[in-house]
């Protein structure tokens, strides 16, 4: 008996779960311009976020060569064998490799073969 109760209610609170959710479903029919402007008719709304793509995908204020080499001026790209050293002990073993399918082992046990590459 117990348990009809309780089924019984738990079918009843899903079921008002359901019937709420279905109250409160918005659909975004709006969205506004670049220039602040509420879009509502649906083609607008197609070319506003085509011209957000667009613009997101093809950025047209990129910085020069001269900006981007002055920001970088204050770090040292140079990568050094205690650095590589560092965080090729940190490795921890057992682990899956990665997309270039070398594993954390194989890293510890030819170490000397990545001081070579940054000589």
């Amino acid at each position: 008996m117990e348990e009809e109760d309780y089924r019984s209610a738990s079918k009843r609170f899903w079921q008002t779960v359901r019937r709420l959710r279905r109250g409160k479903q918005y659909s975004a029919n709006t969205v506004y311009s670049a220039g602040g402007e509420l879009l509502t008719s649906t083609e607008d709304i197609v070319g506003r976020w085509k011209k957000y793509f667009e613009d997101l995908l093809n950025p047209t204020d990129l910085p020069s060569n001269e900006e981007a080499e002055d920001g970088d001026s204050e770090v040292d790209s140079s990568i050094t064998q205690a650095e590589v050293t560092e965080v090729v002990r940190k490795l921890l073993g057992g682990k899956a490799p990665g997309v270039d399918e070398i594993r954390p082992e194989y890293l510890k046990s030819n170490l000397w073969m990545l001081w070579g590459c940054l000589g």
